[in-house]
């Protein structure tokens, strides 16, 4: 039976839009289609339909969902045929590798009326415009919710305990490795988002990408507390042992790995904090905490409070703009969707997916 996978390959964050997009699939890919094509082209349905074929023959599938709408794909993965579907239209454009051997570019736009659609020109412009200036604002807001983050988190690491955090270090390299290495060589890292923040609030896949992860450490921790400390030092070390892993970011801090998968030994280390509370049975956590100098904190509570206070509050209205910006965008997808030819491009998902299923055999 297929198992899926739910990610991000992209994400509205602090820094604006960030894109993992070409790590969807690396340099390994057998295939790369890349879409192209205008709102409501159907790209989004497109994958869906090739995923549900692709599933009933059994294989595995990574679904990359949309940080603008959690209901849409941005992409689709087949880890074992090593093929893979992608949106590359903005804001995550992407542009052939490997033109003819590895990369086909399916322009969705060749399936449109074009005459109709110029006769929506002015709608069009318009729209667009409002949807930009709704991102805009958008990345103002989660900027000014970082400043505030970075604060805190300030605060809370010149109230930890050093000593005994390093020590907890120490104590799971110890415990996870036990002088394991893997052949003579650096590993690679793959780059994804676990969370996003988008029209639906914020969301994170956690549950669907950790669940085949025998051993998972939960760590727990104030921002600025050393969880994504341990966590960047358990990545460093495993790569430099040898290790491939899996590095995912949070859109608030999408600079700093916030959780690793490590499938050669089937264990995942998470970071449960929000946007991303993360609890399972059966698995081990640990609590940063207790390293944290509570009399110290308490100085700065009210400070603290009020912090959090506005983040909430900061996080609340980008989350609204997004839900503007999506209102916008489905009447710019309906001024598209009225002029396409559907009949051909279900005609086209039957061929891509032979095409796919071509790699089975290879």
């Amino acid at each position: 039976m297929s198992q899926v996978r739910n990610l991000f390959a992209g994400g509205n964050t602090t820094q604006g839009f960030v894109s993992f997009f070409h790590e969807i699939m690396g340099e390994d890919a057998k295939r790369r289609f890349i879409l192209k094509g205008g709102p409501g082209t159907g790209k989004s349905t497109f994958m869906n339909k090739i995923a549900v074929e692709i599933g009933s023959y059994g294989y595995d599938l990574e679904k990359f969902y949309c940080s603008s709408d959690v209901t849409s794909l941005d992409g689709i993965a087949i880890p074992a045929l090593k093929v893979a579907i992608v949106d590359g239209t903005a804001p995550h454009i992407i542009e052939p590798d490997y033109p003819g051997c590895v990369d086909e570019i399916i322009n969705l736009g060749n399936y449109w009326d074009a005459e109709q659609i110029t006769k929506e020109k002015n709608d069009i412009i318009e729209l667009t415009k409002q949807n930009k200036a709704c991102y805009t604002r958008v990345y103002h807001y989660l900027k000014a919710a970082k400043e505030l983050y970075e604060d805190t988190s300030e605060i809370n690491r010149s109230c930890v305990d050093l000593t005994g955090l390093n020590q907890v270090f120490k104590n799971l390299i110890n415990e996870v490795f036990m002088d394991q290495r893997r052949n003579n060589r650096v590993g690679k890292m793959r780059h994804l988002f676990a969370s996003a923040i988008t029209p639906q609030g914020l969301v994170n896949e956690l549950p669907s990408i950790m669940k085949n992860f025998e051993r998972q450490i939960i760590i727990k921790g104030e921002p600025g507390g050393g969880r994504q400390l341990l966590v960047e030092k358990i990545a460093d070390y495993a790569v430099q042992q040898g290790f491939d892993l899996e590095a995912y970011y949070c859109p608030i801090t999408p600079d700093k790995i916030e959780h690793i998968g490590i499938p050669d030994l089937n264990l995942a280390v998470i970071s449960s904090h929000p946007p991303h509370i993360y609890q399972v049975d059966n698995a081990e956590t640990i609590d940063l905490n207790d390293y944290l100098n509570r009399s110290k904190r308490w100085e700065y509570q009210y400070i603290l409070h009020k912090n959090f206070v506005l983040f909430d509050e900061l996080l609340d209205l980008a989350v609204k703009q997004l839900r503007q910006a999506r209102s916008i965008y489905v009447s710019l997808e309906q001024k598209y969707i009225e002029h396409m030819d559907f009949i051909k491009v279900e005609q086209l998902i039957k061929d891509v997916t032979a095409k796919i299923l071509l790699f089975a055999v290879d």
